[in-house]
């Protein structure tokens, strides 16, 4: 169960990177419940919205998973995640056009094969630290 728990996970991780939203319905459970940061979203359509909204404000992304395990029904990953900011970020930083590099831990819930919950830590301070240098 767990390799197949941290297979939904490393796919989803790939499809946000290409901005990939055909595999939400395959990963996504419908009733998902994002408590990350900025989103507290529900259901499929959220996960959607925030693949557009990365695809939109970070280009050239690239995201290297440097842990991956699963534990009975949850998985956590922890990654570097590094892009270029073409969009605005929330906190009302306009494009800065530069590269920066930060570390995520998600931690999902998986219920029925699918990605039912999902928590994410991430370094915004330097993040806007390397933006704003």
């Amino acid at each position: 169960m767990s390799t197949a728990n941290t297979d939904i996970a490393r796919r989803l991780i790939a499809a946000f990177d290409a901005g990939d939203e055909s595999v939400v319905e395959e990963l996504i459970h419908p009733r998902h419940r994002d408590h990350a940061p900025d989103e507290e979203g529900l259901g499929r359509d959220a996960v959607r919205e925030s693949m557009r909204w990365v695809s939109a404000t970070f280009g050239d992304r690239e995201t290297e998973i440097e842990d991956l395990f699963a534990t009975d029904d949850r998985v956590v990953a922890r990654v570097r995640f590094a892009a270029t900011q073409i969009g605005e970020l929330p906190m009302g930083l306009p494009p800065t056009g530069r590269r920066f590099e930060t570390e995520h831990i998600h931690i999902w819930r998986v219920a029925d094969g699918q990605l039912a919950e999902h928590w994410l830590l991430r370094d915004d301070l330097g993040t806007l630290r390397q933006l704003q240098a």
